[in-house]
């Protein structure tokens, strides 16, 4: 059984309440509200917000079936992004809709005064709206999901595929369900990332390459110039085996020209001593004579 809604009634007769009979023919003169009208008028405009909450419910409700009434939704990016941002946005607000709901919930009272009796009848009318406008919402989801679910078994048909139910939940869940234009941009799109990347290790490989080579030229220099300290090497250890052949020899050498020298030395004394004793026995002659 549906509550009859009677917000504009009560408002009226809240408004009117302060007045009493003579309202309509005595003017008062702003009398202060009494408590339970300020706590109705408080209860009213917490009402008025949770029902602004089940309208942009039922907007975005009305956006997801517009969307997906277009013929280019299945491959219009900018439609399917606006619906997802209206799912979005209908979740959040069913979220505060639904805490608010529960808050009010709690501070209903079981007596059955007026304030009391509104009360429960804006909450079960305002909960009520909240469920109508709760189940048109997920019935737009269902039906945008089964399109969807339809338009890739018939895809699926054409293409000769073999795809099992869990596999068709995941298709939908990932919002892959274009196989003739999607997946091939999708590979297009793979191709030229892995054609950058192998551009990119090519260019790399090309600098690698561009190093070893100056690698090889400088050791091959270092090669030049090893060979030909090695010949430098060679020179110096020919000469020092020279240098050690006549370090062997040279006290053999030394010895000789010691002994030649002292028989030199001897020689000359010999002849030294027969040429004074020559001219000593000529003068001696001379004298004599």
């Amino acid at each position: 059984m549906r509550s009859k809604d009677r917000l504009a009634e009560l408002r009226h007769l809240a408004r009117g309440a302060a007045g009493g009979v003579y309202c309509d023919t005595v003017e008062p003169g702003a009398p202060e509200p009494a408590p339970h009208d300020q706590h109705i008028q408080d209860i009213f405009h917490e009402v008025e917000r949770m029902r602004g909450w089940v309208h942009d419910l039922d907007n975005n409700t009305q956006l997801v079936r517009r969307l997906h009434a277009d013929p280019t939704f299945h491959t219009n990016k900018n439609l399917q992004e606006q619906l997802d941002a209206a799912v979005t946005a209908s979740n959040a607000t069913g979220l505060k809709l639904g805490g608010a709901l529960r808050q009010f919930e709690t501070r209903l009272s079981a007596r059955n005064d007026a304030r009391a009796r509104i009360a429960r009848l804006q909450y079960a009318a305002t909960r009520r709206l909240y469920a109508d406008a709760l189940a048109a919402h997920h019935a737009a989801l269902d039906a945008v999901r089964a399109a969807q679910l339809g338009l890739l078994h018939h895809q699926i048909q054409l293409t000769n595929l073999s795809v099992s139910d869990e596999e068709c939940q995941a298709l939908l869940d990932s919002k892959n369900i274009s196989l003739f234009v999607d997946n091939v941009r999708a590979e297009t799109a793979e191709a030229r990332r892995a054609l950058r990347d192998v551009e990119a290790r090519h260019e790399e490989l090309a600098r690698v390459e561009a190093a070893l080579r100056d690698v090889r030229d400088l050791f091959a220099q270092l090669a030049h110039l090893v060979a030909a300290q090695q010949d430098q090497v060679d020179s110096v250890e020919y000469y020092a085996l020279q240098a050690t052949e006549h370090v062997g020899t040279g006290g053999t050498e030394l010895l000789k020209g010691t002994v030649s020298r002292t028989k030199a030395r001897k020689k000359k004394v010999s002849l030294v001593v027969c040429l004074a004793v020559g001219i000593a026995v000529v003068l001696l002659v001379l004298a004599l004579t």
